[in-house]
């Protein structure tokens, strides 16, 4: 077995599986993977705070206080020790307020920060959620309050500190190309300098994209999943263009919404991403196959997020489907390669003369069967050799350690009572033997009585005298 390769126990088909996963040289610590998150986090803070005023640096301040407040409460209350140290839940504060427009109210974005908080600590903490809380808060407040979610300032305007926003308030370039299907008045410049109406953080684009090789080269975002989803996404934008001119039709699909943000920041999640390369590919190509079906065909804004909670759902057992996959393939592939040919080869052989090889013959190879002979009392147990599925198999476990459980029960019931019913008949007989005792010598005390003698004896014996 090579190095980069472990063997995994499945629990219910009780064999044992390989997966190629990445060689433990080239892994990044999740602690270390945040971090790289935050400097470019903090980046976009920078830009977002010159561009939208005072009222952004409040926001993402906010949202990061409620979501550390939150996960100490949260830790109390299911008695986990609190690790300041946790740059998670620092990462997922600042994406939660740079997802938001700048005009956004401060509750809805403290209350986008404590859901991502509680869907965190639902699943069991930081190592054990499926979904990516971030992704659960925006969608849920997408839903809940579209216009305050999907209006943004326009560009070069600064909202209010306090109250309302105080600026005009105008649609973003998704929602352009969603409900009319034409392309917003927008230059190359302004596209690439962030100088258009959208969330906070998702505008500047020539920043993202430079933070998303920094985090490529610091090994911190997976290659494989940006660069199948994005190259998914951009092959179906360029086959179905929304207007004639490809390459302005790539550049606004990339630029509006969360589709650069959410590839750089979110779909790289060390948490919820698939641990083989294979897993990876299929991650990523079923992200933007998915994201570009939503942008053509639906009508919601913020899509990628949903599309990102649906690769959630089924990215744990992708490991398990491409190792599955794999298999299968290398089994037909060995087949054709053994027995292709061969019908041919033995009759060029005949037509020439030639007598075939022992080895070239085509042998039927039957395999084992279990003909089940029928026991004395004439029944047959049918064996179902269907292979069943996974919740059969958990439910049939189940009842065979019931069944063992049982039985272990049953057994040291029995042996309860023998030892009950051992000590009853040892303490009955116990009283039936008389202890054996002792018998001491008795003294025997011989009392002499001296009796009177008679008158008449003792005048006869004076007269004697």
């Amino acid at each position: 077995m090579s190095d980069n390769t472990f063997e995994l126990l499945d629990k219910f088909d009780s064999d044992v599986k390989t997966y190629t996963v990445q060689p433990p040289g080239k892994r990044r610590k999740q602690k270390s993977i945040y971090g790289d998150q935050l400097v470019c986090l903090a980046a976009l803070v920078g830009l977002s705070i010159w561009q939208s005023g005072t009222r952004a640096a409040i926001l993402c301040a906010g949202s990061v206080i409620i979501c550390m407040l939150a996960d100490m409460i949260f830790c109390k209350m299911s008695r986990k020790v609190y690790n300041p140290k946790d740059l998670s839940t620092i990462a997922s504060g600042l994406c939660i307020a740079l997802m938001m427009p700048s005009c956004v109210n401060y509750g809805i974005v403290a209350g986008g920060a404590l859901l991502a908080i509680v869907v965190k600590h639902i699943f069991g903490g930081k190592d054990n959620y499926i979904f990516n809380p971030t992704c659960v808060a925006i969608a849920f407040l997408i839903i809940c309050y579209p216009g305050d979610m999907l209006q943004y300032p326009a560009a070069g305007s600064r909202p209010e500190l306090w109250g309302d926003a105080g600026v005009p308030l105008v649609s973003g370039i998704e929602s352009y190309l969603l409900k009319l299907g034409t392309a917003p008045s927008v230059s190359f410049e302004s596209i690439m300098l962030g100088s258009f109406a959208g969330p906070m953080g998702t505008t500047h684009v020539l920043v993202i994209m430079v933070c998303g090789i920094c985090l490529l080269c610091r090994r911190s975002m997976s290659l494989l999943v940006t660069l199948f989803g994005l190259g998914s996404y951009c092959a179906l934008t360029a086959l179905f263009p929304t207007f004639s001119n490809i390459g302005e039709t790539i550049m606004l699909e990339l630029s509006g919404g969360y589709l650069l943000f959410g590839f750089v920041f979110l779909a790289s999640d060390p948490q919820t991403l698939p641990k083989t390369y294979a897993g990876k590919i299929v991650y990523g190509i079923v992200i933007g196959i998915i994201g570009c079906l939503f942008r053509h065909f639906g009508k919601v804004e913020g899509s990628f997020i949903f599309v990102l909670l649906l690769a959630n759902a089924f990215s744990l057992r992708l490991d398990d489907l491409c190792s599955y996959v794999a298999g299968k393939c290398r089994k037909f592939f060995g087949y054709l390669r053994s027995n292709m040919g061969r019908y041919e080869r033995l009759r060029s052989d005949a037509e020439n003369g030639s007598r075939p090889k022992l080895t070239d013959t085509m042998e039927i190879i039957v395999p084992a069967t279990n003909y089940n002979m029928p026991p004395i009392d004439n029944k047959v147990t049918k064996i179902n050799r269907k292979r069943t599925n996974i919740i059969a198999r958990f439910a049939d476990n189940r009842r065979i350690k019931k069944k063992k459980d049982e039985r272990v029960r049953r057994k040291q019931i029995l042996e309860e009572e023998k030892n009950y019913m051992n000590a009853m008949r040892n303490m009955i007989e116990h009283k039936r033997e008389p202890s054996p005792k002792t018998e001491e010598p008795r003294q025997t005390v011989k009392h002499v009585i001296k009796q009177p003698r008679k008158r008449s004896q003792q005048k006869n014996n004076k007269q004697g005298q």
